[in-house]
C-alpha cells in the first residue's frame, strides 16, 4: 500500500533525522575529551534503573513521573508497531502471526490508550494545573499534539481496516479477535459503506505515516532530542560523589612564576584552568544541553529559581544549546585555528555575572534531573577561570578569599586564636602522634565553631556531650586550618590546594586517621576531596557519632522538646545521603512527632550559604535564608533544628528577620542534645 510514496517518504525522514543530529552530535565531538566509560558495570546498572526502570522519575514526582514512564514505554514496545507499518507499505495485510502476534495486538491497544490518557493528562498539566516549573512551550505543544494523532489514527486505521477485511482474511481476523479496541471500533464501522471506509482506512494509514516520519526528523532538531540522548547520557553520566569539583593541575602555574622573568608575554597562555569559552566545555556538557528535556524538575526546589534570581539549570542549559549551535562552525575548528574574539566569553555572553555566582552549589538540580544532567562541574570551571585567569571576583568574595589566605579563616581572625572557645572547658589540644594514637576522634572544630560566637556555642554542647560519653578526643587548636571547601566552590582552586595541602600535612604528621566534625562542608571536603591530596581519614558527621552514643546507651537524653522541625543540610543529606542520624536523634528528644518541611530530605531546600554564597550578599530577588523560615513558620515550629554551623546562622538570621527570635529558637541537634542529657 503506497510502497513508492512510503518509501521517498522513508528516506527524506531517514536523511533529516541523520542531518539533524549530525548537527549536534558533531559539537559535541569537537569539545574537550572526558573519560566516561570507566566502570562499566556501575554505568550499566545505573541505566537501568534510572532510564529503564525511571525510579528517580517515579520517585521525585508520582504522577508527572508516571505520565512519562507510559509515555516512554509506549514509543519503546510501539517500534515493532511502526516496523509493522512500514512493511504493509509493501505487503498490505502483513500481520505478526501466531499467538504471539495475537498477545502483542492486545498490549499494542492497551500501551495505546495508556499513552492517549498520559497526553490528555500532560495537556491538563500545561493548560489547567500550570506548575510554576513548566513554561510556556510551543514544541511540547506540537510534539503531545503529534503522538495524540499517531496514536489515534492507528486505531482508526485498525477499525477501518478490521470493518473492510476481517471476513474475507484470515490473518486479520486473527489480530482483531486480539485488539480489544481496535477489534471493537471494526465492528462499530461496518455498517458504513466499503467505499468510504477505503478512503478512511488509506487516509488514516497516510496520516499515521507522515506523522511517524515527520516526528522523526523533528526530534533531532528540538529538546525531543532526549528521546535519542537520554540513556547515552545516563550511561556516561558522571560517577562519584555529585558535588565533585573539577581538580586542576597547578603545576604549570608554579612553573610559570618561577621562570616569570625568562618568558615572553605571548607564551603567558600556556597555564589552562577552568572553561572560559565554549570551546572549553567538555563533549559531555554539550551532550547534556542537547539532551535537556525542559521538564523543569530542576526548579522545584532550587533556592535561587524560588526566590527570582536569574539561575535554573535549565535555563543555562538552554542559553548553551543556543551558543553552540550560534556558533557551530567556529567550534568544529581545532582549537588554534580559532582566532583570540572569535568565540565570546562564557560568562557575560552566554550567561550573566549574576547568573554564575548565584548558584548556592546544593546539588538540588542534579539530583531532581531524571537523567542526571550536570551542571555544577560547569559552573566550577566556569568560576575558576574568572577567579584564576580573569581574576574578576565579587568584591565580598575577595575579602574573603584575602581572610582565608592571610589567616586560613573567611573572618580573618588570628589563627592563633582558634582554640580560645575551648581554654575553660579542659579540651585537650594535640601534641604530638603518640597522643593522637590513644584518641578515639580528633575534633575537627572548623572556622565558624572557632571564630563565630553563636556557632562556639555548639562546639561547647559537642564537647559536653562527648566527655559525657566517655568519648577520648582533642582539637588542633591553633594548628587546625581550614579545608578550603569555601574557597574551592568559589572557583579559586590555587587557594583551596594550598590549604589542603597544609591542613593534610598537620594531619598527617600526627597521623590521624578518625575525625569527627560539626561542619556537613568540611565532612565532605575531609571524606570526598582530601584523599587527592593524599589525606585519607575515617570521618564521620557529629549527628552520626551522637546518634551512635545514644543507640549504644553512652548517653541518654530525655524527650524535653516539642514543634521541632528539621532543616536538612545540603551537604550533609544530599551530597552525602545522611537524612536518618539526625531524624533520629530528633526523635529521641521530642514529646510530639517531628515536624517537617514540605521540601525535606532529598527535594529539601538550601538555606543559601553554600557555594561561599555565605559571604555574599544577595542582591536579586528575595533572601533564601528568609524563604526557608518562611517555609518553616508554615508548619509552626517552636524549635528550627539543623546540623550545621552555616545553616545555624542564616536560619537565626531568618528568624530575626521575622523578629520571631522570642517565639522560635534555632539550635544545632548537639545544642537540643546537651541540653536534654539526663
Amino acid at each position: 500500500m503506497f510502497p513508492v510514496v512510503i518509501s521517498l517518504l522513508l528516506a527524506a525522514s531517514l536523511i533529516g533525522f541523520t542531518y539533524f543530529s549530525f548537527v549536534k552530535l558533531s559539537i559535541v565531538r569537537a569539545l574537550q575529551p572526558a573519560v566516561r566509560w570507566d566502570h562499566v558495570g556501575d554505568r550499566v546498572t545505573n541505566l537501568i534503573n534510572l532510564g529503564f526502570l525511571q525510579k528517580r522519575m517515579l520517585s521525585m514526582d508520582l504522577k508527572p513521573g508516571l505520565m512519562h514512564f507510559v509515555i516512554f514505554y509506549g514509543f519503546t514496545t510501539l517500534l515493532f508497531r511502526k516496523i509493522q507499518l512500514i512493511i504493509i507499505a509493501y505487503d498490505e495485510f502483513f500481520v505478526y502471526p501466531g499467538l504471539i502476534g495475537g498477545l502483542y495486538a492486545t498490549f499494542k491497544d492497551f500501551i495505546e490508550f495508556a499513552v492517549i490518557l498520559a497526553v490528555l493528562y500532560s495537556f491538563y498539566r500545561r493548560f489547567v494545573l500550570k506548575p510554576k516549573r513548566l513554561e510556556p512551550n510551543k514544541e511540547a505543544i506540537v510534539i503531545l499534539c503529534m503522538i495524540m494523532t499517531i496514536m489515534v489514527t492507528d486505531f482508526l486505521y485498525d477499525g477501518f481496516k478490521f470493518a473492510l477485511y476481517v471476513d474475507t482474511n484470515e490473518g486479520l481476523a486473527h489480530e482483531a479477535s486480539f485488539a480489544f479496541i481496535g477489534g471493537a471500533l471494526g465492528k462499530a464501522f461496518s455498517g458504513i459503506p466499503p467505499e468510504t471506509l477505503e478512503i478512511l482506512y488509506k487516509g488514516s494509514y497516510l496520516i499515521q505515516m507522515v506523522t511517524v516520519l515527520a516526528f522523526l526528523v523533528i526530534l533531532p532538531m528540538g529538546e525531543h532530542f532526549h528521546i535519542v540522548t537520554a540513556l547515552p547520557a545516563l550511561f556516561f553520566s558522571a560517577q562519584g560523589p555529585l558535588n565533585k569539583v573539577p581538580s586542576a593541575d597547578l603545576s604549570a602555574f608554579f612553573d610559570e612564576e618561577e621562570e616569570e622573568e625568562e618568558e615572553d608575554e605571548d607564551d603567558e597562555d600556556e597555564f589552562k584552568v577552568g572553561a572560559h569559552t565554549a570551546k572549553d566545555l567538555l563533549w559531555k556538557d554539550a551532550l547534556d544541553v542537547f539532551t535537556c528535556t525542559e521538564c523543569g524538575r530542576c526548579k522545584d526546589a532550587c533556592p535561587t529559581f524560588l526566590t527570582d534570581k536569574p539561575l535554573s539549570l535549565k535555563w543555562v542549559n538552554d542559553s548553551i544549546k543556543h551558543h553552540l549551535l550560534d556558533h557551530r562552525d567556529t567550534l568544529l575548528k581545532d582549537a588554534d585555528q580559532i582566532e583570540e574574539d572569535e568565540l565570546p566569553p562564557l560568562v557575560g555572553d552566554v550567561i550573566s555575572e549574576d547568573t554564575l555566582w548565584a548558584c548556592t552549589t546544593c546539588g538540588y538540580c542534579e539530583q531532581a534531573c531524571p537523567i542526571e544532567l550536570e551542571h555544577l562541574s560547569k559552573f566550577y570551571r566556569m568560576r575558576q577561570y574568572k577567579v584564576m585567569i580573569d581574576a574578576e571576583v565579587p568584591e565580598e568574595l575577595q575579602n574573603a578569599f584575602d581572610n582565608y589566605e592571610r589567616a586560613s579563616n573567611p573572618w580573618g581572625l588570628n589563627s592563633d586564636t582558634r582554640g580560645d572557645w575551648a581554654e575553660d572547658l579542659d579540651v585537650p589540644v594535640v601534641e604530638d602522634a603518640e597522643q593522637v594514637k590513644e584518641l578515639d576522634y580528633l575534633f575537627y572544630v572548623g572556622s565558624a565553631q572557632s571564630f563565630d560566637s553563636r556557632n562556639q556555642k555548639v562546639a561547647k554542647a559537642f564537647v559536653k556531650i562527648l566527655k559525657e560519653a566517655g568519648i577520648k578526643f582533642a582539637i588542633l587548636g591553633a594548628e587546625e586550618g581550614s579545608t578550603g571547601e569555601c574557597v574551592r566552590r568559589a572557583g579559586n582552586e590555587l587557594l583551596f590546594q594550598m590549604l589542603a595541602m597544609q591542613l593534610t600535612e598537620t594531619l598527617n604528621e600526627y597521623e590521624v586517621t578518625k575525625i569527627v566534625t560539626c561542619d556537613p562542608h568540611a565532612f565532605n571536603a575531609l571524606k570526598n576531596e582530601y584523599p587527592e591530596f593524599n589525606g585519607n581519614y575515617e570521618v564521620i558527621h557529629h549527628t552520626q557519632l551522637i546518634n551512635q552514643l545514644l543507640a549504644q546507651g553512652k548517653i541518654k537524653v530525655n524527650a524535653d522538646f516539642e514543634r521541632v522541625i528539621y532543616h536538612e543540610p545540603c551537604y550533609l543529606g544530599r551530597h552525602n545521603k545522611e537524612y536518618e542520624a539526625p531524624r533520629q536523634i530528633i526523635n529521641k528528644l521530642t514529646k510530639d512527632t517531628p515536624l517537617e518541611f514540605d521540601m525535606n530530605r532529598e527535594k529539601s531546600m538550601c538555606c543559601g550559604a553554600g557555594g561561599a554564597r555565605m559571604w555574599m550578599e544577595e542582591t536579586i530577588g528575595s533572601r533564601i535564608n528568609v524563604t526557608r523560615v518562611d517555609q518553616a513558620m508554615e508548619k509552626n515550629p517552636k524549635v528550627i533544628a539543623t546540623a550545621c554551623p552555616y545553616c545555624t546562622i542564616m536560619l537565626t538570621d531568618g528568624v530575626a528577620h521575622h523578629n520571631k527570635e522570642e517565639e522560635i529558637q534555632t539550635k544545632d541537634i548537639a545544642e537540643l542534645v546537651a541540653e536534654a542529657m539526663a
